[in-house]
């Protein structure tokens, strides 16, 4: 029997529907179909979806507070790491924290801040060329919170596509804290911050993921009670797995490393990225060079997780692409939920672990 071009026509919109409606059932069985087809599957079988996984933070991979991601990006906050400046405040509160060399041999943090908040992060001290660097990853534009810089990093910075802010641009986000002394007693509220940069931030809306979360720990991963990650002569960082805490705990002069809070610095996530670090043309006011620390390419990475660790590489072909930490053989490895601290250890130098 030959068929009409008006019953050809008909046949195709039945076998349309037909499709469709095999694949919002399909759809609907895994939770993930439009609400009025879910409705009426969950209706003829009297069977409903899975519920939905609540968000998860963008740079912690934990659940988000209240249910909902903040809509504001990155707020990176450079805090200073000398035992002038002890106590430090609000590194516990940071999603991530990146430790790097600066001159002279010592280290400082730069801490991240999305999920959560601080009202209270310093002593905030001044950028280096490292910084924007790093943050390019963390994309929608980032906003770094720092307290001068060399002219010619301050014009880096100015350049890139970061929002910056210090204390004369800060405003009532920014304060003294008349009982310390000079230059390490500057402080920042996050919070007063991302209200001060206002509708450019809702417009910047949360990050990219930069990290891979999987609470289960990879088979490769071998047990290990702490490292010591050696920054130069003058600086190392000490890190032990506190059992009772089921965490990663830093230390200083063989005792926890206290924050004014009275809280200790802990973390989920140990990661050592050992990168090339090279003197710039830059000197302080004592002539040593300031660190130029390549953060692209790719170089030995160790993971540190739930009391073990997993050895592999990072990662990044060019700066507007995220780092990634994998296995020899290219698999992913994942970090443990939660927040995270990155060591830039100068290529040639390498961690002792306690085994």
């Amino acid at each position: 029997m030959r068929l009409t071009r008006r019953g050809k026509i008909a046949i195709s919109i039945v076998a349309a529907l037909a499709l469709v409606s095999v694949g919002g059932i399909a759809l609907a069985l895994t939770g993930h179909a439009p609400a009025p087809i879910q409705h009426v599957v969950e209706a003829m079988t009297g069977q409903q979806a899975p519920p939905k996984p609540p968000p998860t933070c963008p740079l912690t991979g934990k659940p988000a507070p209240g249910g909902k991601v903040p809509r504001r990006p990155v707020l990176a906050v450079k805090v200073e790491n000398t035992t002038e400046a002890y106590p430090l405040a609000g590194l516990q509160n940071a999603d991530v924290v990146y430790e790097e060399l600066v001159e002279g041999g010592i280290t400082r943090f730069m801490a991240l801040f999305q999920c959560r908040s601080s009202p209270r992060v310093g002593p905030v001290r001044s950028a280096r060329t490292t910084d924007p660097k790093v943050l390019l990853q963390y994309e929608p534009r980032a906003i770094l919170a720092y307290s001068g810089g060399q002219p010619a990093v301050v014009e880096g910075i100015q350049r890139s596509t970061l929002m910056s802010y210090d204390e004369t641009t800060g405003g009532s986000a920014f304060s003294r804290d008349d009982s310390r002394v000079m230059p390490h007693n500057l402080f920042m509220s996050t919070a007063k911050l991302w209200a001060r940069v206002g509708p450019r931030v809702a417009a910047a809306g949360p990050p990219r993921r930069v990290f891979a979360f999987d609470a289960t720990v990879p088979a490769r991963a071998k047990r290990t009670n702490g490292v010591e990650v050696p920054f130069s002569s003058a600086s190392t960082a000490t890190w032990t797995w506190a059992a009772s805490l089921g965490r990663w705990e830093r230390q200083f002069d063989g005792t926890p490393m206290k924050l004014e809070s009275g809280q200790p610095i802990t973390a989920a996530n140990v990661v050592i990225q050992q990168v090339v670090v090279t003197a710039s043309n830059l000197v302080d006011v004592l002539g040593n060079p300031s660190p130029d620390v390549t953060v692209t390419g790719t170089g030995k990475a160790w993971i540190l997780r739930d009391g073990r660790m997993i050895a592999g590489r990072w990662v990044r072909p060019s700066m507007g692409a995220i780092t990634t930490f994998e296995t020899k053989d290219g698999r992913a490895i994942p970090l443990a939920p939660g927040n995270t601290w990155v060591e830039l250890l100068p290529k040639g130098n390498a961690p002792t672990f306690d085994r």
